[in-house]
Order: structure tokens, then sequence, then C-alpha cells
């Protein structure tokens, strides 16, 4: 299961997640994502900082949340990558699709 809190920074809303995302816990955060964005909170931000491991479905539902919020005119961002999740965004080219912030 994955672990999922929420704050707010300025117009951001930030879904702070801990755990591993992937093909188990993936579905859980898309479902967060869509939650928040057919609320209409299309500023998005993923806070990995407490993600142990992140697989091919977690890269994929940061990609979908990304689009949906794009689609509405906002944006989903992500923050607190660790060194190993700087590596996986660089060598799968995520790093140059999604804008990773401080927080």
């Amino acid at each position: 299961m994955l672990g999922i809190s929420q704050s707010t920074r300025e117009q951001w809303n930030v879904l702070h997640i801990m755990g591993e995302l992937d093909m188990g816990t993936g579905p859980q955060l898309r479902q967060e994502i869509v939650r928040h964005v057919t609320a209409g909170n299309f500023h998005i931000i993923i806070d990995l900082q407490n993600i142990d491991f992140i697989d091919s479905t977690g890269l994929g539902v940061l990609i979908g949340g990304l689009k949906r919020a794009r689609s509405h005119g906002g944006d989903l961002r992500c923050a607190g990558l660790s060194d190993h999740l700087k590596e996986v965004f660089d060598l799968t080219g995520l790093g140059n699709v999604l804008t990773v912030v401080d927080l």
C-alpha cells in the first residue's frame, strides 16, 4: 500500500507519497490524481522524498497525471528526488518531461 498525505503550497496541491510506486500501488496514486483534477485542482506536486522504489508503472502514472493536469491548463511537477530517482529520471528521459522542484 502507498501512503499518501496532502498539503498545499500557494496554488499547488502537494501529494506526499511514501513506500513503493509500482504496479501494485500505481493505481492508488492515479486515483488520487484523478480525484484532485476532477475537483478542479490542476496544479499538483508529487513529493517523492519517501519513495523507496519506482517501476515503469509508477513512471507511467506520473506521465499520465501530467497529461491529465495539462489538459485542464494545469501542471504536475515532482519534488524530493533521491539520487537514485534522479538517475531513473535521467535514464528514462522523464527529467526532460517533468519539472522537478524543491519544496
